[in-house]
């Protein structure tokens, strides 16, 4: 009996694909038991989606993403949904919003959900909220860790230059929570300790004024960038500041994972996500979000060296425990038995009515925007350019 055939796609080659879908499905193939490929949605051909058995759209929202997956459920395919946010409560501060708020986009992720049998998703209040989109159920599977092998369990505890780094990684989004809840604290710190800490910043870039300085890193959306980027930082502190809302209790613990994988000591906002996977000051430090909280606990961590190396090293030991990849592909596998046994029906490419490639893609995108946003349009369109440039400054 032939392997079940499993192609998965994304707009992007986003890390969260990499990580939620793209490693657990290439762990399970190389234990013989699936063939897997994984493809942008722009490279995506009739011949490829013909051929598949399992279709696996991740975070989809898009018109033409849509079309692909209301096609492959006409042939029989076994659709699976895979969700990392609440892409339907995305909050007003985003740079997505405009576009994930529109009621074009809106009913488009309803309707692919509608399509597909299964939800696949790493958070309870996910699966809680959008399980009854989807056709069959969902499953909640842990997302594996960046546990990079250049990166040893053991490490300096400071920098070569003598110095505590205090880093943060994260999307761009993650801008005015750093500002509301880290610019006070920061600037008190640096005024207490001075040359003792620096500060670098991964992703997001905070206007703290010229007040706090610190080291900016690019934003990295490709996934080996952003792999070799987590492996050259020497962090001590990894910090995670996140509002307490429904939306940001839909998110990960992913600061947990990256931290933990690079041995910087976590510590984190005292609300959801992490209250679910932080023992304080076990594996990592949870503070309310007050200026006196944050102060306080980041003075405890740059003080007390011994402290940050037992929850580095607890974070650590937690990860290669419960959050390898072949632990995860093997909750896929037998959480959703189906992935490794289903056999669609043989399907010819041209029974798929589907208009595919690279043109295709931007034309459904400026469609939708346009539909969307109306007059608004061309004025997103600009705010977007922009904003991809400054990702790459």
């Amino acid at each position: 009996m032939r392997l079940t055939k499993v192609v998965s796609f994304c707009l992007g080659d986003i890390p969260s694909a990499r990580i939620g879908i793209v490693e657990p499905m290439l762990e399970l193939q190389k234990e013989g038991l699936i063939e897997f490929d994984f493809y942008l949605a722009a490279h995506l051909t009739r011949e490829i989606l013909a051929e598949a058995d399992v279709i696996i759209c991740i975070r989809s929202a898009d018109s033409y993403e849509l079309n692909i997956v209301r096609e492959c459920k006409k042939a029989g395919k076994l659709i699976i949904y895979y969700l990392d946010d609440d892409l339907l409560n995305i909050p007003q501060n985003a740079a997505s919003t405009e576009y994930f708020n529109s009621e074009l986009v809106k009913n488009n992720i309803i309707s692919i959900m509608g399509n597909c049998d299964y939800l696949l998703t790493n958070t309870i209040n996910i699966k809680e909220k959008y399980e009854s989109f989807v056709q069959r159920g969902a499953l909640i599977v842990k997302a594996p860790a960046l546990l990079l092998k250049e990166i040893a369990l053991k490490k300096n505890e400071e920098s070569a230059s003598g110095k505590i780094i205090i880093g943060f990684s994260g999307g761009t989004d993650h801008k005015a929570n750093l500002e509301t809840f880290l610019k006070k604290p920061l600037y008190q710190l640096k005024e207490k300790y001075r040359d003792k800490i620096e500060f670098e910043f991964m992703g997001a870039k905070p206007d703290f004024g010229d007040q706090i300085p610190y080291r900016h890193i690019s934003y990295q959306s490709d996934y080996n960038s952003y792999i070799r980027q987590m492996s050259e930082v020497q962090w001590d502190i990894g910090v995670a500041p996140l509002p307490e809302s429904d939306f940001h209790s839909c998110k990960y613990y992913n600061k947990f994972l990256e931290y933990g994988s690079i041995g910087a000591a976590g510590i984190y906002s005292n609300v959801q996500p992490y209250k679910q996977i932080i023992q304080n000051q076990v594996n990592g430090l949870l503070v309310e979000n007050t200026d006196e909280a944050w102060i306080e606990g980041l003075s405890t961590l740059i003080d007390n060296q011994m402290l940050r190396t037992n929850i580095y090293k607890s974070a650590r030991f937690q990860l290669e425990a419960e959050f390898t990849t072949p632990q995860i592909a093997n909750d896929i596998s037998s959480g959703l038995v189906e992935l490794t046994k289903f056999q669609a029906p043989y399907c010819k490419p041209d029974i798929l009515k589907l208009n595919l490639g690279d043109k295709e893609l931007l034309i459904s995108k400026l469609v939708n925007i346009v539909k969307s946003m109306g007059f608004r349009a061309p004025l997103y369109i600009t705010k977007k350019v922009i904003w991809k440039l400054r990702k790459k400054e």
